[in-house]
């Protein structure tokens, strides 16, 4: 168990926010004044601890990690506010989201729902990479130089002792966040008083996220709810396991960084993945408890949910390359599911009901993911491009690694089609029966509902075409 010295107090001093520079935070969305809400921008300063393994303890894949503090460091960052500008629109909910680095970028923003669902949605600068920029780590993927590059006037200031203090920095500023936040001149959330907390984080976000379970929350304390999504079953080990690192095979289906989450009873944690990370999830998969849940969507991608088209957007606005597969993909947006997995960790943190449980896909280290005589995962989640398919839908690509996180969609043959289906009317009767179905289970929330049965419409209109279907 982590050693704990009594709660956790230490909050970043904050200023901004931020003008100046190039005018906008790197990254952040480009329209939330259609949303009514606020984008703003500010430094967070403090002296941030690390940890270490404690001396004889064996750190290890069942994820019950023994730490200790190892050392102090100062730090100065950055995260960017949306919130509602409205008071009355504010639901009394702050997302603190862990942002990605993997591309050497910092990388992250609210979706469309958080906006619309009245959360404030927090971006933590919480790795060094964002600072200081990565050479290439795979084809396709250039090499950055870093916020202070990116913009010297907005960003000169800032700087990272490295990864093994980003646990305690990203609750730092998390803490001038919260209800109990110092009540100085600088309020980031202009006011707003939060009931919950929740933090999130997708893909190697997920897995630094899981490190902080088992390495600081037992001391810290502070998080209401855990909401981990893409995530890969690996943790980065203390001290300060790089992302590469923890990518080494070892043998036996794992990696280096493959570890449980410690799921000790005290706030909900719910961990969402695509079918691009079955293999990796499962020699570390675990049981769903009290206060953990494991959702699996079969047919699914790493890079789906509809983030290729906004990332694209932003880079391009922001001068960055874009190093997402975009031709050949897979076709499933799961976003809804990632909006329904939201609405109902914030329910379970507040006293409501735990989610719905899934069985996981059907896999074995031996064999690997099982398929149905049409070609799609058995098991697991079942969206209704799964349910009233038309398509193969994989979770890994052969282009290359970065292709791998956007997987692919073959479609159906025009005689395999017709085989399923007598034509489109048929084909929407079972799609609507899915969605029903998704419904049902509490995977779709209603606000998402016209849009997915308006997608199972843009599918039956590309594929029967005059009356007859089309590969």
């Amino acid at each position: 168990m982590t050693e704990v010295t009594g709660q956790r107090t230490e909050v970043a001093r904050v200023s901004g926010p931020l003008t100046g520079g190039k005018g906008w935070p790197f990254g952040s969305p480009p329209d939330e004044p259609r949303y009514g809400c606020v984008v703003e921008e500010f430094l967070a300063e403090g002296v941030a601890r690390s940890y270490a393994p404690r001396p004889g303890s064996e750190v290890g894949i069942d994820g019950r990690w023994s730490v200790e503090p190892a050392g102090t460091a100062g730090y100065c960052t950055r995260f960017y506010v949306v919130r509602p500008a409205d008071p009355a629109r504010f639901n009394g909910v702050a997302i603190v989201n862990w942002q990605n680095v993997t591309a050497g970028l910092d990388l992250g923003t609210p979706a469309p729902y958080d906006l619309e669902g009245g959360y404030a949605w927090v971006g933590v600068t919480t790795q060094r990479v964002a600072m200081e920029g990565q050479p290439s780590l795979t084809e396709g993927l250039t090499g950055t130089q870093g916020l202070p590059a990116w913009d010297p006037e907005r960003y000169g200031t800032l700087h990272h002792p490295g990864d093994g203090f980003s646990y305690d920095i990203f609750t730092q500023v998390a803490r001038s966040l919260g209800p109990d936040r110092p009540n100085d001149s600088v309020d980031p959330l202009g006011g707003l008083q939060p009931r919950l907390m929740i933090a999130m984080g997708g893909s190697q976000s997920a897995m630094r996220l899981g490190s902080y379970i088992n390495i600081a929350d037992d001391a810290e304390q502070f998080f209401d709810g855990f909401l981990l999504y893409v995530h890969w079953g690996m943790r980065p080990y203390p001290p300060d396991q790089t992302l590469m690192e923890s990518f080494t095979p070892v043998g036996g289906g794992l990696t280096a960084g493959s570890a449980a989450i410690h799921d000790r009873g005290r706030a909900p944690i719910l961990v969402l993945s695509s079918q691009s990370e079955t293999m990796n999830n499962l020699p570390v998969r675990q049981a769903d408890s009290p206060t953990f849940r494991f959702w699996e969507m079969a047919g699914t991608a790493h890079a789906g949910g509809g983030v290729t088209a906004e990332m694209e957007e932003i880079m391009a606005r922001d001068g960055m390359a874009a190093f997402l597969q975009t031709d050949v993909v897979n076709t499933v947006d799961w976003g809804y599911v990632r909006d329904a997995a939201l609405d109902h960790l914030v329910g379970w943190a507040g006293g409501g009901p735990p989610p719905p449980t899934f069985p996981p896909i059907d896999a074995t280290l031996d064999d690997g993911i099982d398929r149905d005589e049409l070609g799609n995962a058995r098991g697991g989640i079942r969206l209704p491009e799964l349910l009233a398919p038309t398509a193969v839908h994989l979770g890994t690509n052969p282009i290359n690694l970065l292709a791998a996180l956007s997987g692919q969609s073959t479609p159906f043959s025009e005689e395999r089609l017709a085989s399923l289906y007598a034509g489109a009317d048929a084909y929407l009767l079972a799609w609507d029966a899915a969605v029903a179905q998704v419904r049902e289970q509490g995977l779709v929330l209603d606000a998402d509902l016209e849009a997915l049965h308006s997608r199972g419409r843009r599918i039956a209109a590309e594929l029967w075409r005059a009356g007859s279907p089309r590969a």
